[in-house]
């Protein structure tokens, strides 16, 4: 073997933050390479492992390798070791849980990325958590109440079924193309008319016309013959937007009030008197070209209006990438939006192009032309904030929504300040610091025939190890964690650092190997069905935060040890319970449906506890109550996160 054949090296500077993925394809890469030069000693491929490396990867195994075998194997797994620390379990289950199914996408194409997904999360039962988000954020409302009728059917069952939807809503969608081309054969007879003559030609359009024109939204598309010119209808009803006819049953805008113009008979989505709206959502359709009722129970939000406001709407100078740009505030938006003219302006950071959600303009209308998203520094007035901006195609300027003016102190939100004085005099203490659950404690199951794992510390980055001390001096400080000394430590895990948006690290523990030994508790959760069933017909919501949630549920002391985690200042484990435990989700559920069990117009969907009722008086009464039973649980809410007497509210997300 006197010529190498040329190899890269694993490049450690690009993509930090997926460095662990990048070694694991690298290795794949050089293990071929190995088959196709038939390597196959263990001795050679060991030092063509550190050869093709690189210099930079050789002196972090020189580091890291301490007393471990000099095999292939062993070197490989050290390196491994180094550059997988990045992946956190937590954060991948979190974007499993929180990835749902676009428009575009097949039900296949869907649960192959869910797939995808699932490797890194160290599920038990992979099929049995893709039939969740299948059920819970797949785009089919009719897959989703099949599937809920019928509990005990398994992943395949359900994707059969879904498959055999999917192709019966192709196949419609053909027949009420023909069904359009016939209406547009009608329009051509009736333009005809008896005999052919030029009066009963104008007959019989006036008729068709006089049928039609209350029904059908009109188009630029028109026929013309002679002096005629008209514009033909579309297969959708003006007033509701949905396909037509209604096959039987009446318009679902018979006797609606518009949001918009407060007129009656029509949805706000296609009210003629709003050329234009601003964005103040991001959604997903679900169903919308569905005739069934699905589309007006499957949902559980409530839009108001207020009066037009006729002022010029507020603009800031704001320094966004370090280029000063003009902005306009809107707090009825929901994200942050810059155009593609000021996009050029600052440098055209780099953007990401998945998961990209649809933004509505407001009362409906076509999604806007989104061409991916990025996060940006933004600065006024000494404050700085790293914000989320979506890249819309056109020259619009550049729009600022309600969380981020908030967070930059260019607006000053008025809320209820008589609700807010009148519970933190009632109920005070009720917003301070992190609260403990009174008169229980949370045992964990662990199984003793489990091997306990002592797992070595991964190397904090001297760069953020003065943000992990603040982390750890915080979290000493409210008595989440304790210090662990003198003490025999079986089970030790490793902890990830990444960012928050303000630069601070969120201290995370890598639970894999211990959960292995954790016995997950198993409790009912609310289902979407549930929820939309209670909630129905309420019109005024609040919502409540825990704050820090899991970490207000004190640990047994026999359960803390399972916690214990390495840092460069030493061990630490849980007095509190913490996010990385398996069972933490279940276990938390169910300790605040206990809190709040028996208060009507209240649920709680994890930290998140919803109070509604149909009327303002019923709403006061509940949310009293949770307050109550809250303050005297000995647990705390986040204020800042707190909504109250809300038409509309987001959760589950």
């Amino acid at each position: 073997m006197n010529n190498l054949p040329h190899f890269p090296s694993f490049d450690l500077e690009t993509d930090k933050t997926n460095s662990g993925a990048r070694w694991e394809k690298w290795i794949g890469r050089l293990e071929n390479l190995f088959k196709g030069m038939l390597v196959g000693d263990d001795d050679q491929k060991r030092a063509l492992l550190l050869h093709y490396a690189g210099e930079k990867v050789y002196d972090i195994y020189d580091v890291e390798k301490k007393e471990t075998e000099e095999t292939y194997d062993a070197t490989k797994k050290v390196l491994g070791d180094y550059f997988s620390p990045q992946k956190n379990i937590q954060i991948e289950i979190y974007n499993f849980r929180t990835y749902k199914q676009s428009e575009e996408q097949s039900l296949d194409e869907y649960v192959t990325e869910l797939r995808t997904l699932a490797k890194t999360c160290g599920f038990t039962d992979i099929d049995g958590e893709i039939l969740q988000q299948v059920i819970q954020h797949g785009k089919s409302n009719q897959l989703r109440r099949r599937a809920l009728r019928e509990p005990d059917k398994k992943l395949d069952a359900i994707l059969t079924m879904g498959r055999m939807l999917e192709q019966s809503d192709q196949h419609a969608k053909v027949m009420e193309k023909n069904d359009q081309n016939l209406v547009r054969k009608v329009s051509n007879y009736a333009r005809r008319g008896r005999g052919g003559t030029t009066r009963g030609r104008t007959a019989a359009r006036r008729g068709f016309n006089s049928q039609n024109r209350g029904n059908f939204r009109e188009t630029g598309q028109s026929y013309q013959r002679g002096n005629y010119r008209r514009a033909l209808p579309t297969n959708k009803y003006r007033n509701c937007g949905y396909e037509c006819p209604h096959r039987g049953t009446p318009c679902p805008a018979k006797g609606k009030t518009c949001n918009m113009c407060s007129s009656v008979g029509h949805f706000a989505r296609c009210c003629q008197k709003s050329k234009r709206g601003k964005v103040n959502e991001v959604s997903r359709e679900e169903d919308l070209q569905s005739n069934s009722e699905e589309e007006f129970l499957y949902n559980i939000t409530v839009k108001s209006v207020a009066k037009e406001n006729k002022r010029k709407t507020p603009q800031t100078k704001v320094t966004v990438n370090e280029k000063k740009i003009t902005a306009t505030i809107d707090t009825g938006s929901s994200v942050n939006i810059i155009d593609e003219r000021t996009y050029n302006y600052i440098g055209k950071p780099k953007i990401q192009r998945k998961y990209l959600p649809k933004l509505l303009p407001y009362g409906g209308g076509n999604p806007l032309p989104v061409k991916g998203y990025m996060h940006l520094s933004v600065e006024k007035n000494e404050k700085i904030t790293v914000a989320k901006f979506y890249l819309v195609k056109g020259n619009y300027g550049v729009l600022i929504g309600y969380d981020t003016s908030c967070e930059m102190e260019l607006v000053k939100i008025t809320q209820n300040i008589s609700l807010k004085t009148k519970i933190e005099d009632k109920y005070p203490g009720i917003y301070k610091g992190i609260g403990k659950l009174k008169n229980k404690t949370v045992k964990l199951h662990i199984n003793p025939n489990v091997k306990p794992v002592a797992q070595r510390n991964r190397r904090t980055p001297f760069h953020l190890r003065d943000r992990v001390e603040k982390e750890i001096t915080t979290f000493l400080e409210n008595d989440i964690i304790e210090e662990v000394i003198n003490e025999p430590t079986p089970w030790v895990s490793p902890i990830v650092t990444p960012p928050k948006q303000n630069g601070d690290v969120r201290l995370c523990v890598d639970m894999r190997e211990a959960n292995k030994a954790i016995e997950r508790e198993r409790h009912e959760m609310p289902t979407i069905d549930e929820l939309i069933h209670d909630m129905n017909g309420a019109k005024i919501f609040s919502k409540l935060d825990l704050k820090a949630g899991y970490n207000q549920l004190v640990l047994q002391e026999e359960s803390r040890y399972i916690t214990t985690f390495a840092t460069h200042m030493g061990l630490y484990r849980y007095k509190r319970l913490n996010f990385g435990t398996n069972s933490a989700s279940e276990v938390f559920q169910k300790t605040i449906s206990e809190v709040i069990q028996g208060i009507e117009g209240s649920k709680n969907i994890s930290d998140d506890i919803i109070v509604y009722a149909k009327n303002q008086s019923d709403h006061d009464k509940a949310l009293d109550k949770v307050f109550r039973a809250i303050h005297e649980s000995g647990m705390t809410l986040n204020r800042s996160k707190c909504e109250f007497n809300k038409k509309e509210i987001t959760f589950l997300e």
